[in-house]
């Protein structure tokens, strides 16, 4: 895994703790809205999706040959 990818890694790290921690307070100061916990879940789980389906769409036309399935070595 290259330094760039290892960045990426941690700065989303970094901006998944910040959001899940300002659900976790916003709904801490609201009591009425939800139990902070699952909310902090909630966030985690939601941004785990989206990223997964990042993730797919870009893994699937990465590293994919023009040529792939037709059986032709290059």
């Amino acid at each position: 895994m290259s330094t760039l990818a290892l960045l990426v890694v941690v700065l989303l790290v970094l901006v998944v703790a910040l959001v899940v921690g300002a659900v976790v307070y916003a709904v801490h100061r609201r009591p009425a809205l939800s139990n902070p916990v699952a909310a902090g879940i909630a966030a985690v789980a939601a941004i785990a999706a989206v990223l997964a389906v990042v993730v797919a769409a870009g893994g699937s036309s990465a590293g994919a040959s023009p040529d792939q399935g037709t059986g032709h070595a290059r």
